[in-house]
């Protein structure tokens, strides 16, 4: 693989965990003569802490753009005039391409980290720290590690699957990737491992907990369409009581309350990416520079706006009338808010405000001013978490598994779309999202209507793309109803009238080929094997 120094972030600022520099090829492998952890945990404190780097700094590169770029631009969600992104948005993206490059460096990263914990922690804890301890944190290791190759295999395909990465170190530029279903094999092993040893009810503190990995399990068994597990799953998680839904298990919180910085770590948070806003640059989570329409909004000179919703995603919210999760997704002009900008009596986004020709801008995400955040915001950096899961994914997905167990339309099969449940329980699960969205109950429920409330409860954050790609079956090598959907769309701009004229100009139909990105081409010189058919993995 490509040879580059690249020094694993320290772990020192999070942590306290004494890290060494580590010579990066691909997946960061420590050289053999160096060690990662040492002997430095030596108290069941330190142990606990050991987690902390998992959850921020290694998932830098993918949060701060091509993780967005991915699943808003491709989705349909969003849409950019960016030079460096705008690929995303128009299915051109090339294998030199530098950001799915970040995707590819920053997922293999977390790999790597969670890699050194696994195989050092059980070698450098005495006796004296509780083994349900040492196995707490092995379990949010192989999490993390299940989570990157989560994203991994859903971006790129077949993988490299490592486990050990000092046994690569000689044989660097003949590894070979593993098919996806083997990737999803090992991600199972690694969540079911950390579902039973993690330990429980500590999600609010922002470390996962073994609820965290059974809601994650019930996510990767939803798109294997192992239907049974993903509802058993997922109504462990709904059963158990650990988490809950803003604004109905918990009054006086509003879907919008959310995405604001004091909410972190909330009840509904199953897995959060944590983030510091004052400890310097790949500390904090960086999108709100991107996303905020401008710098009245940040107050610290960024607020670009790169990112805008799509004419095709406001029609969606317009479509589910009175739906009170758009005012908290996206804004449109004359939108107010009271806690942006509170040192001038709020914000009211601009009459003329259309950054990327669609009158309208993304609020999610978007935090405001230090002033407004108490000091946890910056220039290109808050402390706001970045959702991997909430408790209403768990409550949808555990809907679709049951309405797929009756469906069943069998792994590797496209979803049946028009295939409808009156199931009582499917139902009420369903109806729990559209309840706090103020939107009308239904009284049966399709994959088409789960699909279309998980794009509107989840825009922004990261989803909606992934969806689109596993309509038509695991694994599949064709996608008709995904191109269908797709090239509906309207991705286009529009004229400056009021109200605009749209152009309908950013219409795009797919191939089945742009469904997965190609491995990055640096990586694919160094190392031939990445581009060719994959090799069934040997699993230990």
């Amino acid at each position: 693989m490509k040879r580059y120094i690249k020094y694993i972030l320290s772990m020192a600022a999070l942590t306290g965990v004494i890290a060494s520099g580590c010579k990066k090829e691909f997946f960061n492998r420590p050289p053999e003569s160096q060690t990662t952890v040492g002997s430095y945990y030596q108290t069941a404190d330190q142990v606990k802490a050991s987690t902390n780097a998992l959850y921020a700094a290694p998932w830098f590169g993918f949060n701060t753009k091509v993780g967005w770029s991915i699943s808003e631009l491709a989705s349909g969600n969003g849409r950019t005039y960016s030079s460096d992104v705008v690929a995303f948005g128009n299915f051109s993206v090339s294998n030199g391409n530098f950001e799915l490059s970040a995707a590819w460096n920053s997922l293999f990263t977390v790999v790597a980290q969670s890699n050194a914990l696994i195989a050092n922690l059980p070698a450098n804890v005495p006796a004296s720290v509780p083994a349900n301890v040492v196995n707490n944190a092995m379990g949010e290791a192989r999490l993390m590690r299940g989570l990157a190759y989560f994203y991994l295999t859903r971006i790129f395909g077949n993988v490299p699957i490592v486990e050990n990465p000092l046994l690569e170190v000689s044989n660097f530029q003949n590894v070979n990737t593993n098919p996806v279903t083997d990737v999803y094999k090992f991600i199972i092993n690694d969540l079911k491992y950390a579902e039973a040893n993690c330990t429980a009810n500590v999600a609010a503190t922002g470390h996962v907990s073994s609820g965290s990995a059974s809601a994650l399990l019930s996510k990767v068994y939803l798109y294997m369409q192992d239907y049974a597990n993903a509802r058993l799953e997922a109504e462990k998680v709904i059963n158990s009581g650990e988490f809950q839904l803003f604004g109905i298990d918990i009054a006086g919180k509003t879907y919008e309350d959310l995405f604001k910085i004091a909410n972190n770590n909330n009840k509904e948070s199953i897995i959060a990416l944590q983030w510091l806003a004052n400890a310097g640059y790949g500390f904090g989570n960086a999108v709100q520079s991107s996303f905020a329409y401008s710098s009245a909004i940040t107050q610290t000179g960024d607020g670009y706006g790169v990112l805008a919703p799509t004419f095709d995603l406001q029609d969606a919210f317009a479509a589910n009338s009175g739906d009170l999760r758009r005012k908290a997704t996206i804004m449109l002009p004359g939108d107010y808010y009271a806690y942006l900008d509170q040192a001038q009596g709020g914000y009211t986004l601009p009459a003329d405000a259309s950054s990327q020709g669609t009158h309208a801008q993304v609020k999610k995400y978007v935090v405001g001013s230090p002033a407004d955040n108490n000091g946890a915001s910056a220039f290109q950096s808050t402390g706001m978490n970045t959702y991997i899961m909430r408790l209403s994914d768990v409550y949808l997905i555990a809907a679709e598994a049951i309405l797929g167990q009756s469906a069943n339309p069998g792994a590797g099969h496209g979803l049946d779309t028009a295939a409808s449940t009156s199931d009582a329980t499917a139902v009420a699960y369903f109806n729990k999202i559209r309840q706090r969205a103020g939107v009308q109950q239904k009284t049966s429920i399709t994959f088409r209507d789960i699909i279309k409330e998980r794009r509107l409860e989840f825009a922004i954050e990261g989803d909606y793309w992934y969806d689109l790609c596993r309509l038509d079956g695991f694994n599949s090598a064709t996608h008709p109803v995904a191109i269908s959907i797709i090239s509906k769309q309207d991705r286009g701009d529009s004229s400056n009238d009021t109200p605009p004229v749209r152009y309908h100009d950013g219409n795009y139909t797919p191939t089945n080929a742009d469904f997965l990105f190609p491995v990055p081409a640096t990586e694919a010189a160094a190392d031939p094997n990445l581009v060719k058919a994959p090799v069934p993995y040997v699993f230990k």
